[in-house]
């Protein structure tokens, strides 16, 4: 681009109006991309200490001010082939689109008028739940309770203990509210994530009471940027199954006031894009997409990142050597022809044709002999088990590179 003059002609100012644009473009791009462990961390938003501080953000044009989604909360696998539960994993069949259903014939199945009947998309989870249900004994439905006899008494005490397993593998409904930590602005937009409360004793009970006083007392929209309130969130220990964990003790709100004192920055956090689906991604691991890892989950199974011994770190894939072996030994492919994220300089973009070359010709274009293959090839050698960066989709184990939800959650 030329030097702008001082009055600066109609078509500088439009390369200058460009640049501003294609640099927004370009921020979203690069900001959607695959996010780091630690990046997605911070944008969870979890109450831990005695006081947190949480400003919730006014929904984005055709979102839910508190928007609902389900996972499954199971146990899991994880380093040292340790069993942990409370794993909350996406689920696919309440949150993904419904697909068309398949006939025995391998064709979708239509209705009267020709249209594909859709179904909820496949979850091994659901299935599951919906497998051990099917278990419990029919003899005694309709028969109250105070009419059984002692061997339908028998039979309903087992259906119990069924229902209460099949209970464990059923998909969760989680509310979820966009919004900014207080004490951690920098992070900025996070997603607060709690479970639904069917004794209405949960967050959300707690949660809009306040909302709904603040309004009617103060006029004026809670998540408002100009005149919204800042939420004092009190935790207290509280103890269950002889474990302490925090709990929400009660939710205040404060007085009005804006959303930030820099109006650029409130509106960096109002106009981010970034949506709860961003951050609470389907588990995988290297080789295995996310249905694969829910059968594994399922049967048990799952694969994990074992870093116990931090001088062998490696994926673990139970019943699966052939899986195992692959994620363990991936490396980058320095030979791969891929142009998709190969990025040029500005001035050799079409869009900006700045540059002619034209002092090399055919003749002058010699064969370029350095062992640069050769060294590529040593240096992977050096390291013969380097594991490949993670796929631009979240390869999961708890504790591994990208994980999706983490031990440190109290869901």
């Amino acid at each position: 681009m030329s030097d702008l003059n001082v009055n600066g002609s109609p078509n500088e100012l439009d390369d200058i109006k460009r640049m501003f644009s294609d640099y927004q473009k370009k921020s979203q791009t690069q900001g959607s991309k695959r996010k780091s462990r630690e990046e997605i961390l911070a944008k969870y938003f979890v109450p831990r200490k005695t006081k947190e501080t949480f400003r919730i953000l006014p929904p984005k044009p055709g979102r839910k001010r508190i928007e609902e989604a389900f996972f499954h909360v199971v146990p899991t696998l994880t380093a040292g082939g340790k069993k942990r539960h409370g794993t909350v994993i996406y689920c696919p069949a309440h949150n993904d689109p419904k697909v068309p259903k398949m006939g025995l014939d391998g064709k979708p199945v239509t209705d009267q008028n020709g249209n594909p009947v859709l179904v909820p998309a496949p979850c091994p989870l659901c299935a599951k739940h919906k497998k051990i249900l099917a278990t419990q004994d029919q003899s005694i439905k309709g028969i109250k309770k105070e009419k059984m006899n002692e061997t339908q008494l028998a039979i309903n005490e087992k259906n119990k203990k069924i229902f209460a397993e099949a209970n464990g593998w059923e998909a969760k409904k989680f509310y979820i509210l966009r919004g900014i930590d207080r004490g951690v602005e920098k992070d900025g937009v996070k997603f607060w994530r709690f479970k639904h409360n069917y004794k209405n004793q949960g967050t959300l009970d707690k949660l809009l009471p306040v909302l709904e006083q603040y309004t009617a007392t103060q006029k004026a929209d809670y998540a408002s940027a100009t005149d919204g309130t800042d939420l004092s969130i009190l935790m207290t220990d509280s103890e269950f199954n002889g474990h302490v964990y925090k709990a929400i003790s009660a939710i205040l709100f404060n007085g009005k006031s804006p959303l930030h004192g820099d109006s650029i920055m409130a509106r960096s956090w109002l106009e981010d894009d970034i949506t709860w689906r961003d951050i609470f991604k389907p588990k995988q691991a290297p080789g295995m997409p996310p249905y694969e890892f829910l059968e594994a989950v399922a049967n048990g199974t799952n694969p994990y990142w074992d870093d116990i011994d931090q001088n062998n770190k490696h994926w673990v894939f139970p019943g699966r050597p052939d899986l195992e072996e692959a994620a363990n030994t991936r490396n980058r492919n320095l030979d791969a022809d891929s142009e998709e994220d190969f990025e040029q300089a500005s001035d050799l973009d079409e869009e900006y044709p700045r540059v002619t070359i034209s002092n090399i010709t055919e003749s002058k274009v010699g064969t370029y002999q350095d062992d640069v293959v050769n060294v590529g090839a040593a240096a992977l050698a050096a390291t013969p088990n380097t594991v490949q960066s993670p796929e631009p989709q979240q390869d999961v184990s708890d504790d591994a590179p990208g994980s999706g939800d983490y031990e440190d959650l109290p869901f």
